[in-house]
């Protein structure tokens, strides 16, 4: 998407010339600076961004004088668009690149609170405001609006809504559109009647307000700085310059970093109830070119604003070129009268950013909105007042783009060829749509052909990765039923082996108690063997002892003769020679033998 449309200019003809001047408020004139006055802050230009920044210096009790060389908003303020939404003059792309998205995101912050300012100050001073605007494209690309919507929400918080061609087309009944990108955050206002409210708003707090005072010098220098005019003096703390293209007189420096651009703006005569059938949308609507076009409904009015040039006069013919442009657009308002008409000059630097920050100690500048001003203007103004009241430094997120010279006449001519150049591409850029659109769905399908390649590799890709990985687990499973099964053979053979040691202990220690047994045994059997030869030994020695003893006995009683009984005396025979051995009967010889046998067969 490009850039926000023209919304903050400065005067080149009298405000009397447009719509604005002819619906404004009442308004009085204020008295010119005819003396020496004292003040806390001296703010030159009075602006939007001179009231703004004068209104919330005295929401922080600080004093204020406001210089303003012609009548209160009679300049930019009261002739823009009355466009208020978010962003800058620059694209958030172009941010983004420049300073970091965190940084961008910060300055995009900044314009949306600048937004909801505007918005309070509306409830404040119950002025009308339409809520709503419609970006719309001038070619078929759904793709880029969902990219910008996508790229707004994801990166700055900023919701909007796609509308497709259909929605469009029945609201806006032109077949120039496509796609749009509605925010609903944004709406448009009566910027004159704004401003009037704020200069009441300023001089109610107790800020004073000098019209028909232009500032002509000023020294700068010391801690007290004094602005000067053709009439009085003003000596002040601080001083902020919100002049924009302005300044030159004052602070030649800063003129040469300001571009002056001008645009147009129209508004038709009542158009009654053909209007809303033509046009479905009350909020604010602009196209997404380079040198884009921006309208809105007015009541029966037609507002239409567009076209950016150097030169700063009203051309000739400009309510011919905005009736031949609506009805290029429009077919059904062919022919529509043209009440008001007028060019304004936008302050645009080098770098489409505002110029927001201190230039030196207690010398400070808001200016440069660059056609994006209703909401920054009052954003600056916050930024500007808590710097000076609080210390607060935000306004050094501004400090990268810095005060770049625009080149005088080189520079202008370079912008309105940069203008042409935007022309020639928008035209283009319509003109080679079909064309176009074949080539981006030629690239579109390239880039699906390569994308479904990208998906078969990544498949066969996923499935190889499934087989390693299946292989991998089989592996694994088989390595680790390998592992469980060593582990119970282990087990197992531990097992065993403790069965084993166990019963070899027992079979030890039974073997052992059975030696032991056995030992027992046989030292029994010695003992008993001892014992029954001992026994037979007594036996023998016994039995011999005995048979000695009846040997003996007998043998005694042998010898000895046995009493005979009484008988008849018997002569007595014949003595028989005596020997030296005794007579043995063979009785006793027979008894004898067998003693002698069994005392042999007792030692055998």
């Amino acid at each position: 998407m490009h850039s926000q449309p023209a919304n903050f200019m400065d005067a080149t003809t009298e405000a009397s010339d447009t719509y604005y001047a002819a619906t404004a408020l009442p308004r009085r004139k204020r008295s010119r600076l005819g003396t020496d006055v004292d003040t806390g802050v001296c703010i030159i230009g009075g602006g939007l961004a001179g009231l703004w920044t004068a209104r919330a210096l005295l929401m922080r009790n600080h004093d204020v004088v406001v210089l303003e060389a012609g009548r209160v908003a009679d300049g930019a303020s009261g002739r823009n668009g009355g466009f208020v939404s978010a962003g800058y003059s620059q694209e958030l792309e172009a941010i983004v690149a420049r300073v970091g998205l965190d940084h961008a995101r910060a300055l995009y912050q900044l314009s949306r609170e600048g937004v909801a300012t505007v918005a309070s100050m509306l409830s404040e001073i119950d002025l009308d405001a339409v809520p709503g605007r419609l970006s719309v494209l001038r070619y078929d690309d759904e793709e880029e609006v969902r990219r910008t919507a996508e790229y707004c929400s994801e990166k700055f918080d900023h919701d909007m809504v796609v509308w497709p061609t259909e929605r469009v087309r029945a609201t806006l009944k032109t077949d120039r559109y496509f796609q749009a990108l509605h925010d609903a955050e944004a709406f448009h206002l009566h910027p004159l009647n704004l401003a009037l409210a704020l200069a009441e708003d300023v001089e109610k707090r107790g800020g004073r307000i000098y019209e028909m005072s232009e500032a002509t010098w000023a020294d700068l220098d010391g801690v007290r700085k004094w602005v000067g005019t053709s009439a009085g003096r003003v000596r002040a703390h601080h001083v902020v310059f919100c002049g924009s293209v302005f300044v030159g007189r004052i602070y030649p420096k800063l003129a040469r970093t300001v571009l002056p651009v001008a645009t147009h703006v129209a508004v038709s005569a009542p158009l009654g109830k053909h209007l809303p059938e033509v046009i479905g949308y009350r909020g604010a609507i602009s196209d997404t070119r380079r040198a884009f076009d921006y309208y809105r409904i007015l009541g029966e009015r037609l507002m239409w604003g567009g076209y950016i040039t150097t030169r700063t006069t009203k051309p000739r013919g400009l309510e011919r070129r905005f009736q031949h442009d609506i009805a290029a657009i429009y077919p059904q308002l062919e022919g529509l009268k043209i009440d008001y008409a007028w060019t304004g000059v936008m302050g645009y630097a080098v770098h489409r950013m505002p110029q927001i920050g201190m230039l030196r100690p207690g010398v400070w500048i808001a200016s440069a909105f660059g056609g994006q001003g209703l909401n920054t203007t009052a954003m600056a103004g916050d930024l500007i007042a808590s710097a000076i009241a609080e210390n607060d430094d935000r306004w050094r997120l501004f400090v990268p783009f810095g005060l770049v010279t625009v080149g005088g006449v080189i520079g202008k001519a370079m912008v309105q060829l940069v203008y042409w150049g935007a022309e020639l591409r928008d035209q283009y850029d319509e003109r080679t749509m079909e064309l176009r659109k074949r080539l981006r769905a030629w690239r579109k399908r390239r880039r699906a052909e390569a994308a479904a390649r990208r998906r078969e590799r990544a498949k066969q890709a996923t499935v190889r990765a499934a087989l390693r990985k299946a292989d991998n687990e089989r592996r694994a499973a088989a390595r680790a039923a390998e592992k469980e099964r060593r582990e119970v053979e282990r087990k197992a053979k531990e097992e065993a082996d403790a069965i084993v040691a166990e019963l070899r202990a027992k079979y030890d220690a039974a073997e052992k108690a059975e030696k032991a047994a056995r030992a027992a045994e046989a030292r029994r059997e010695v003992e008993e063997k001892a014992a029954r030869d001992k026994a037979e030994a007594e036996a023998k020695a016994k039995g011999e002892a005995e048979a000695k003893a009846q040997a003996e006995a007998e043998a005694k009683a042998a010898l000895e003769p046995a009493p005979e009984p009484a008988r008849v005396a018997e002569p007595s025979p014949e003595p028989e020679a005596e020997t030296d051995e005794p007579k043995i009967s063979k009785r006793k010889k027979k008894r004898l033998k067998r003693l002698k046998e069994k005392k042999d067969s007792i030692e055998a």
